[in-house]
């Protein structure tokens, strides 16, 4: 197959070793998975068929065994889930461990639900604990900030609050700032418990070892999570019960976490490795005249190498860490996807998200299920079944995989396959892609050349869908059809919706996604974020355009201001932040210490941020970055127990910016009655600006645009 030019950028980026090519690499990953075969026939026979379905682009495993194996010592599995218990020794166990699996080039996710609320006395050490949040902020700057995910790209985490803890208030609205929690997507676990106080308009009980901390209105809870993915698409939500009743593994134990795009929820240490059907390229015929059909046959082949392949990654695969690597040889989980889904409807001309297409799923999805059951059985009785099924009693019969089938996002794997992703629709027909550290890739997608190809300049038939002509509804439709019909972990799906949706129309593509089945759900409203993966060229548009200001130049700053003292506690002593309004908004901070730390740094960041506040800097943007930096003794001493509120003094400066913004219309309000203070401060009171004359050569002065300026525009002079 023809490798595109973006999927080559990607390649070179970051899967190429020096020197290598497309085939080159689906050689030594070929290679080494074929390892796990006893004899060497067997190894060159599966090496054969392993290399042919990667060059032609049938079937693509996860990123990191295309990235790892054959080259280095990394892993070959991308979605982990990590134990977390209620003491500092877990806690710290698990930071380490993810660590570990990120540097090896996986994600991890974490249930934080069993860490005690914040405010809670500490018995061992007379402190006082603070709260999950503040260690998700710990582990989103170590691993993040610290750490690349294979040494190629930022972490990547999944966070889980369940919605009956104390401390979901804020765990909600831990996101409401574009870049905070940058390595981190948060869901909540929700219970049906909950759903249905939320349906019958019920107060519900906050606890956390079976004591009840708080009574809240269960749909002002729901509202508030409404409001968040309506905002920026966080947090999204996992449904724990739905989950648990349809878990494989249900006799193994309870599930509390999922990996970080949600299609892996996971037990406690365990691992899954994931390998993707290219949809698009099981359809044989001339598509563009409207004479393709399934190739029914291709596909039953490519989904049997396929599991035997995801097995044998398990057989020769690098661990992070010996408990994960216990836990995966123990239950062997697999995840068979697809992707190109999106791409088959059209070349069978059928709309996506209509019935037909419903019903394709459905159809497509059974099919790969009962393949992938048949092999792993057979798999089996080749070279022994998962030992799970002999420590646990289970009502299947014996196979050699715990789990068979998982329909993952394959952002990256699906543009080296040139298809759409995963089971979402198209996102557009001509749009710019940002990745690879901020290179922009212009995408159009291979049915949409091929069509332009043979059929010139005629447009695109009613079946060329994208994401935004697909209804919230149809949305759920389809992940629902993948969901239950042959996925037995999860589908990654975003709803991704136009920028002018109604919250209502999120609840109610919630609750539908609850009802149907669905075991999570993210939703999307497109251009809700300064900075998206994915945008047309229209939708481009820079933040802060209405700003006038011209480059260099500072708003002027009146004689009189006013707004808060803000304190906080720094682990170098007491932090006071003042954030100063003029009638038009926040234009000053003053910042100064005591009992610690660097007055003249802290003089220097006050002038600093002055300075980017009255040149027109978004506020939003000064308080996630502010918020986002980490100190490493403020770190250190929030995981001692201390009394530490902030994560470093540029946080609490970016923290005190976030309080008195929420009261802006206070301190506007105040600076306005005030706006004319500068004549006031003459000292008689009484001394009209008409009256003054210029310094530099005695002209009247007069006042515009805030400023006292001279009326001679030969001399020029201003008191700004």
């Amino acid at each position: 197959m023809q490798i595109a030019e973006n999927a080559l950028k990607i390649l070179q980026k970051r899967y190429f070793a020096k020197g290598e090519t497309w085939e080159k690499l689906c050689d030594r990953v070929a290679h080494k998975v074929a390892g796990a075969e006893e004899n060497p026939e067997g190894r060159e026979k599966w090496k054969k068929e392993y290399k042919k379905i990667m060059m032609d682009l049938d079937f693509l495993p996860n990123s990191p065994t295309l990235r790892n194996f054959g080259r280095n010592q990394g892993c070959g599995s991308a979605c982990f889930v990590l134990p977390m218990e209620d003491s500092r020794r877990s806690i710290f166990k698990t930071l380490s461990d993810a660590v570990d699996v990120q540097a090896h080039g996986g994600g991890t996710g974490m249930s934080f639900s069993n860490l005690r609320p914040k405010g809670d006395r500490i018995t061992s050490t007379g402190g006082t604990a603070s709260g999950p949040l503040s260690f998700i902020e710990i582990f989103d700057f170590t691993i993040g900030d610290i750490i690349k995910q294979g040494g190629t790209r930022d972490g990547a985490n999944m966070g889980i609050l369940r919605v009956d803890h104390p401390d979901i208030e804020s765990f909600l609205t831990a996101k409401i700032l574009e870049g905070e929690l940058k390595n981190f997507n948060l869901s909540v676990g929700v219970t049906d418990a909950f759903m249905k106080d939320v349906e019958n308009d019920r107060e519900y009980d906050l606890v956390f070892n079976d004591t009840i901390y708080k009574t809240l209105s269960a749909r002002e809870i729901w509202d508030t999570m409404v409001d968040g993915a309506w905002r920026n698409g966080e947090p999204g939500i996992v449904f724990l019960d739905t989950i648990n009743r349809n878990n494989p593994l249900r006799p193994m134990g309870e599930i509390e976490a999922t990996n970080p795009c949600g299609e892996q929820p996971l037990l406690p240490y365990s691992s899954c490795n994931l390998g993707s059907i290219n949809l698009s390229r099981m359809v044989s015929g001339d598509w563009v005249k409207g004479k393709a059909k399934i190739d029914w046959e291709k596909l039953r082949k490519t989904a049997r190498i396929g599991v035997r392949f995801l097995d044998s990654v398990i057989t020769v695969n690098n661990y992070p860490i010996a408990e994960i690597e216990k836990m995966t040889l123990k239950t062997r989980q697999i995840g068979l996807g697809i992707m190109g889904f999106a791409d088959m409807c059209i070349k069978l001309h059928i709309r996506y998200g209509s019935d037909e297409s419903v019903n394709l799923a459905k159809e497509i999805m059974t099919f790969i299920y009962n393949i992938a059951n048949e092999t792993s059985i057979e798999l089996g009785n080749e070279k022994g079944a998962a030992p799970v099924y002999d420590e646990y009693e289970f009502s299947i019969p014996k196979r050699r995989n715990g789990t068979l089938t998982t329909v993952a996002p394959t952002g990256t794997i699906s543009m080296i396959a040139n298809c759409s992703s995963g089971c979402e629709p198209n996102f557009a027909f001509s749009y710019t892609k940002e990745c690879l550290e901020g290179e922009k890739l212009n995408m159009v997608p291979d049915v949409v050349r091929e069509w332009f190809e043979k059929k010139g300049a005629e447009s695109l038939p009613d079946f060329f869908v994208t994401t935004n002509d697909v209804s919230v509804e149809e949305h759920i439709m389809i992940q629902a059809a993948f969901q239950n019909n042959g996925v037995d972990s999860s589908v990654s799906k975003t709803i991704n919706a136009p920028y002018n949706t109604d919250k209502s129309e999120i609840s109610q593509a919630f609750f539908k996604a609850w009802k149907m089945g669905c075991k999570g759900i993210t939703f999307y409203r497109d251009g809700s974020r300064v900075v998206q993966a994915l945008y047309t060229k229209k939708q481009k548009v820079e933040p802060e355009k209405a700003a006038k200001l011209v480059r260099g130049e500072l708003k002027h700053r009146p004689r009189a201001t006013t707004g808060p003292s803000l304190k906080m506690k720094t682990a170098c002593g007491k932090l006071y932040v003042d954030p100063h309004f003029d009638k038009d908004g926040v234009v000053e901070v003053f910042i100064r210490t005591v009992g610690g730390g660097c007055a003249a740094n802290t003089k220097a960041m006050g002038v600093l941020l002055s300075y980017c506040l009255r040149a027109g800097v978004s506020t939003e943007k000064i308080i996630g970055s502010m918020k986002s930096i980490h100190c490493p003794a403020c770190t250190k001493a929030i995981s001692s127990g201390k009394d530490v509120e902030v994560n470093s003094c540029a946080a609490g400066m970016g923290k005190a910016l976030e309080v008195a913004i929420e009261n802006a219309e206070l301190y506007r309000e105040v600076a306005k009655r005030i706006e004319d203070a500068d004549i006031h401060f003459n000292e008689h009171h009484t001394t009209k600006i008409k009256d003054i004359c210029c310094p530099d050569c005695g002209a009247p002065i007069h006042r515009a645009e805030g400023c006292m300026v001279c009326s001679n525009m030969e001399c020029g002079w201003a008191r700004c």
